[in-house]
């Protein structure tokens, strides 16, 4: 799982990009990242609405509560939203998915991230993503925080 992100600055903003194949089905990908229980599995226990004024909210515990509105949503394939965090200006996270015969590519990018956290962002998406991939394939979910670790001075090196 070397499949790094790439970390865009702008002034005192920054972006995260990540593009990753999965060797899973649309389907399971996309419940993985809009369902409560999908979230649950690899980011953080969630609360997401779909319909209407729709909202994915993410509780990190102690960390605090992430996410917001959603701006755009096309279903099984785009699910955008604000992503509100304690103590760091509003940023917005984009996952679109593509199907391709026997399994989907990923493209996640968190946009208007604050500068000086983008290096953690990095090492921190890639660790989720990771996570992601794992559970949608079956594959035993490894510690989020030993791969952040892991993967931080990659991110740092970058920076």
């Amino acid at each position: 799982m070397d499949d790094y992100g790439n970390v865009n600055w702008h002034d005192d903003r920054a972006t995260v990009h990540f593009e990753r194949w999965i060797d899973a089905a649309i389907e399971a990908v996309w419940d993985a990242i809009s369902t409560d229980a999908g979230l649950e599995a690899w980011l953080a226990p969630a609360k997401v609405s779909l319909s209407g004024d729709g909202e994915v909210n993410l509780d990190f515990g102690e960390e605090g509560l992430a996410g917001g509105a959603i701006i755009d949503l096309v279903p099984g394939q785009v699910l955008e939203y604000n992503w509100g965090f304690p103590g760091e200006p509003d940023s917005i996270l984009r996952i679109e998915l593509e199907a391709h015969e026997g399994g989907t590519t990923l493209r996640l990018n968190h946009r208007l991230l604050p500068a000086d956290q983008a290096v953690g962002y990095g090492a921190g998406w890639h660790a989720h993503i990771d996570q992601l991939v794992e559970v949608v394939t079956g594959a035993e979910v490894s510690d989020w925080n030993e791969r952040f670790t892991a993967l931080l001075p990659h991110y740092q090196g970058a920076a």
